[in-house]
């Protein structure tokens, strides 16, 4: 969803803070009143909120897992086409959810900007929730013919430093059983293409009630880079890693099978001794047990090629086949010259020389 045509009604801004030190809750300062942002704040809020939203990187449509009595999607659907005083109070409510959420003393506190409008063609009605960190600065401004430089310790929802994070949810059709007909929205500037797991949990799971979006490409992506750390964090003998790894790019790339599971390939490739350790690691870094859709339209040239690396500075780059048929590697003692205790790589190559880049 591209977040064009966002017009922005309603802004309250609250303040949430760090846990005491007892971990209990510091009670949030609420909004006695709804912002009355000038034209020129007001454009400024709307291109930062639909510059971040619209990003392919650090934003992500999520699933809505909580809808029920207390949610945040509960609280938010009861702000659409409420009045001001039932906004405002609606909007202390989603403060206090976001403080209570906040369960580490390490997560800091900041300001808590609910807001609400329309966005797209269509005017879709939305609610939308920004925890945003304050900042320090410096800010220029002249007094005559002196210019004066002020510091600042309350910054906040700067465009250089995005120190933020953004909940929308957009209520498509909310004669719907819920959840359906409601679609969730999230930025976090942690956040990328290929590390979605870097989104603040506690952000989007325990207050938004969401969950990470689960789909063939960037499972299937994911499954390759975890297999493959941890086959080239085991004890296997450098070679045996390689066969490893072999089979990965075949199991990824050339199966014919629609889905897949970690298991399936832990099962038939992996030693007996790896398969429970192989395991235990894809289940520590939350990958699912259930079948994936194999899709590997995103890993671009990742099939194609592997690289080698020997040492800081050199580097060899083979088709998985050709590095299977063609290349032989095996370590050799460093023939007894000083400093090179870890020994040499002996690489034979079945082709000759044809050219240098």
């Amino acid at each position: 969803m591209l977040f064009e045509n966002l017009k922005v009604n309603r802004v309250a801004v609250h303040e949430v803070f760090r846990r005491n030190d007892d971990r209990s809750i510091q009670t949030p300062t609420y909004a006695d009143n709804l912002e009355a942002l000038s034209a020129e704040a007001m454009g400024a809020f709307r291109l930062r909120m639909t510059d971040a939203l619209s990003g392919q990187t650090q934003s992500l449509q999520m699933r809505i897992v909580k809808f029920g009595p207390g949610s945040f999607l509960e609280t938010a659907e009861e702000l659409v086409g409420s009045d001001d005083a039932a906004f405002l109070a609606g909007s202390s409510e989603i403060a206090t959810k976001l403080a209570e959420s906040q369960m580490a003393r390490r997560i800091p506190g900041g300001m808590v900007i609910v807001f609400d409008g329309t966005v797209g063609a269509a005017s879709v009605p939305f609610v939308g929730v920004i925890k945003a960190e304050i900042q320090q600065g410096f800010r220029r401004s002249i007094a005559g013919t002196k210019a004066i430089i002020e510091f600042l310790n309350n910054i906040f929802l700067t465009p250089a430093t995005r120190l933020y994070k953004i909940g929308v949810m957009a209520f498509d059709d909310m004669t719907k059983p819920k959840p359906d007909g409601r679609r969730a929205f999230i930025f976090d500037s942690n956040i990328s293409a290929s590390n979605r797991e870097a989104a603040a949990t506690y952000f989007y799971e325990g207050f938004l009630g969401c969950a990470l979006p689960s789909d063939g490409p960037y499972e299937t992506m994911r499954f390759f880079d975890l297999t493959k750390e941890f086959i080239r964090g085991s004890d296997l003998h450098p070679e045996k890693k390689r066969d490893m790894v072999d089979s990965l790019y075949v199991f990824v790339r050339d199966e014919q099978d629609p889905t897949f599971t970690a298991d399936q390939f832990g099962s038939r490739f992996l030693p007996a001794e790896l398969k429970d350790p192989y395991a235990n690691f894809m289940s520590t870094k939350k990958f699912t047990p259930n079948a994936v859709v194999r899709d590997t339209s995103q890993m671009g040239n990742r099939l194609r090629r592997r690289r080698l690396k020997f040492g800081g500075d050199i580097e060899l780059s083979a088709s998985p086949e050709a590095l299977k048929t063609k290349v032989h590697m095996e370590a050799i003692p460093a023939d007894g010259v000083a400093g090179d205790s870890d020994g040499w790589t002996r690489v034979v190559i079945r082709e000759r020389l044809t050219g240098e880049q």
